[in-house]
């Protein structure tokens, strides 16, 4: 999880985040990358959107929600990896 972005409104107090995610799977030979941004505003709301770039076509709608699973799963990985030490 690297931070590539981050913008901070003094007058607003508003500030965006954006970070690449990274997981890389031994098992698929595969790495996923997303990007993820968090926007805070002034009074601590917090909006987390994920960009799902590249996702496969022509899957059924099964095989797109195991897909979309698999790649959630994955990005979280990537989160609590990051995160989860102090």
């Amino acid at each position: 999880m690297i931070l590539t972005e981050y913008h901070y409104d003094p007058k607003d107090r508003d500030q965006k985040s954006v970070y690449l995610l990274r997981h890389s799977s031994s098992v698929q030979k595969a790495t996923l990358e997303q990007n993820l941004t968090v926007e805070r505003d002034a009074y601590g709301k917090f909006k987390p959107t994920i960009a799902l770039d590249d996702f496969p076509r022509g899957l059924t709608d099964r095989e797109s929600m195991l897909k979309l699973a698999d790649w959630l799963h994955r990005l979280s990985v990537a989160i609590e990896d990051n995160w989860s030490e102090p």
